[in-house]
C-alpha cells in the first residue's frame, strides 16, 4: 500500500497531478489548492491514500498526514466516496470540518459540492462522537487532566488559537452546571459560545 510520495511533477490534470518517483509516473488525485500551487518540473510531497476497488486502483494525495487521515475517516461514512471526501476537505479544511462535526453544523457541512442535507446529517451522526473523542484524547495529551485545561486542549486540537481557547474555556467554567459536565458537553457549549 502506498503512503507517501516525493517526486517531480510531470504534468497537472484537472483533478490530479502526475508525479515521477523512482522512474515511474504516478497519477495522484488531490485538492484543487494543491493543483493550483504546483507546476511541471517542481518537486511535490504528498501523503497518500491508496484506494483499491474491484475494477480499479487510484491514489489520492494530501499535503499533510492530518488531511490524509481525515480523508480516510470520511470514507468510512456510508455514502461518502473519494470525490465527496475531497470536496469536504477542499471546502472546509480539516480544522473547520472537525469543528462542524463536533458542533453538528449540518448547514456548513452541506456547503461542500455533492453533499446534501441528508448526507451531511449522516456524516455528523457517524463521525461527531469520533471527532469529540479525538479532541478529548488530544486534550488529555496536552493537559494535566484539569477540567479547564482539558477543554482548552480540546479546543486547541480543533484549531482554535490558545487565547481564544482559554477565553471559551473560561466562559464555560463560569456556568456552574457545565463546570463538572463531561468534556464533550463542555466542548459543545464552548462551540455554541463562539457562534
Amino acid at each position: 500500500m502506498y503512503a507517501h510520495i516525493r517526486g517531480s511533477v510531470l504534468w497537472v490534470e484537472d483533478d490530479a497531478v502526475v508525479i515521477s518517483a523512482g522512474g515511474i509516473g504516478l497519477r495522484v488525485r488531490t485538492l484543487p489548492s494543491v493543483l493550483q500551487e504546483v507546476g511541471e518540473g517542481e518537486t511535490v510531497e504528498l501523503f497518500l491514500h491508496h484506494i483499491v476497488r474491484e475494477d480499479s486502483e487510484s491514489l489520492v494525495g494530501f499535503p499533510t498526514r492530518d488531511q490524509a487521515r481525515l480523508f480516510a475517516t470520511l470514507l468510512d461514512v456510508t455514502g461518502v466516496g473519494p470525490k465527496v471526501a475531497i470536496a469536504l476537505l477542499a471546502t472546509h479544511g480539516p480544522d473547520l470540518l472537525r469543528r462542524a462535526l463536533v458542533d453538528g453544523d449540518e448547514a456548513l457541512i452541506a456547503r461542500a459540492p455533492g453533499v446534501g442535507k441528508r448526507l451531511a446529517a449522516r456524516i455528523i451522526v457517524e463521525l461527531a462522537d469520533k471527532m469529540s473523542a479525538e479532541a478529548q484524547r488530544g486534550s488529555e495529551r496536552t493537559s494535566g487532566g484539569e477540567d479547564d485545561r482539558d477543554l482548552q486542549g480540546a479546543l486547541r486540537s480543533l484549531g482554535f488559537p490558545a487565547r481564544e481557547a482559554k477565553e471559551l474555556a473560561s466562559a464555560v467554567a463560569a456556568d456552574a452546571d457545565l463546570r463538572r459536565a463531561p468534556l464533550a458537553d463542555r466542548l459543545r457549549a464552548a462551540l455554541r459560545e463562539r457562534a
